[in-house]
């Protein structure tokens, strides 16, 4: 197999495909050093079982996915998109974390595929890829660390000299061999926070038990993604979210002096977020419109429909009471449980009317202990 130096893709890249803000080039190196880390988690139950991540499923990440069979390289890139868009001032406008404004991950897809063209027409031959941009899909972080472009912090994020922590990642898998050679993996030593601990004390859940050890399970990223019933004192602390959770980022020292140059590219985008009442006030079709290019479009809609509850509870926002309404009635148990807890924030006689209605009608012990706990 002919070997293509490093050098002549790095060089098509540069000069032929704009979107990528940082890239490498390196072999596939051996992931089992790194596999241990993910399955002590596992085995701690620091992974949610909604993942659904056995112990199979996480080696077959590891090795792969099973692609080893033709693939000799990858380009491993990064995508910026740290922005000056600015966060209306809205009294109940629901926030959505910055890494999802837009559809990054998908932009980067894209602009690696045309790479993966680019590459093809230069060699004067089809090369085959598979291309990723998803954190679940293969242990892309280890990857990106490897190839020398970041390293890691203690709350597992990749860090970049230029970019901070605000980029998506993404590779190839190609069948080029190249001339870079393999190396070791070697695991974080976090030198690069020194005695920081920022994003550890400023996690308002206590997700980062320590440095690169992260409870998935009380993670509010987590959450927001998942239909599940959080803890009150979760609530409490849920803000006007509407969707992710980047505390751990935006804290971190590295992130305070960027340069908001990443472009703004119309893929997926949704912005800083939304009216909580207008999203709960959606159709199927609207929704669809409204996220079907945007990583929030993958989630169950619960997932989304309970953050906004959730945050008009938070908010005590008594204007939603009629919103809310339609939502002390919905077939789905758990959204009927967010609707109490958050009538029961606002306090209103309106609101106690509605909970001592739903009391008498509600047959589910959960939703019925979230209105007692207001009664």
């Amino acid at each position: 197999m002919q070997t293509v130096q490093s050098r002549l893709i790095k060089e098509i890249i540069k000069e032929r495909v704009l979107g990528i803000d940082a890239f490498e080039v390196i072999p596939l190196v051996d992931l089992k050093p790194a596999l241990g880390h993910t399955l002590r988690s596992l085995s701690r139950g620091l992974i949610p079982p909604l993942y659904r991540w056995t112990e199979p499923k996480t080696a077959f990440a590891y090795r792969y996915k099973g692609h080893t069979e033709w693939a000799r390289s990858l380009i491993v890139a990064a995508k910026y998109y740290f922005t000056d868009e600015q966060v209306p001032a809205d009294p109940i406008f629901g926030r959505v974390a910055r890494f999802t404004w837009r559809n990054n991950y998908r932009f980067l897809q894209l602009k690696l595929g045309e790479a993966v063209d680019k590459i093809s027409d230069l060699l004067g031959k089809r090369i085959r890829a598979k291309i990723f941009s998803n954190y679940t899909s293969i242990p892309e972080k280890v990857l990106f660390r490897y190839s020398g472009l970041a390293d890691v912090g203690k709350n597992s994020v990749c860090i970049h000299s230029k970019m901070g922590s605000y980029f998506v990642i993404g590779e190839a898998l190609t069948d080029l061999a190249t001339d870079v050679p393999s190396g070791a993996l070697s695991a974080p030593d976090f030198s690069l926070c020194g005695t920081c601990t920022r994003c550890i004390h400023a996690c308002p859940t206590g997700a980062i038990k320590e440095g690169g050890i992260i409870d998935t399970t009380r993670c509010l990223q987590y959450i927001s993604e998942n239909p599940v019933l959080m803890p009150r004192r979760c609530r409490e602390l849920w803000g006007n979210r509407l969707y992710g959770c980047s505390i751990c980022i935006d804290i971190c020292p590295y992130n305070r002096r960027l340069e908001p140059w990443a472009e703004k590219h119309e893929i997926g985008r949704v912005g800083p977020g939304m009216n909580l009442l207008s999203v709960l006030a959606l159709n199927q079709g609207e929704w669809n419109h409204l996220f079907r290019e945007n990583q929030i479009g993958i989630r169950d809609p619960r997932a989304i429909l309970k953050n906004a509850i959730t945050a008009l509870g938070c908010l005590r926002y008594k204007g939603a009471q009629k919103t809310l309404l339609p939502y002390a009635s919905h077939p789905d148990e758990l959204l009927r449980a967010y609707t109490a807890w958050a009538l029961g924030k606002m306090g209103t006689r309106t609101a106690k009317t509605i909970l001592h209605r739903m009391y008498t009608r509600e047959e589910s012990a959960a939703v019925k202990s979230e209105i007692e706990f207001f009664l």
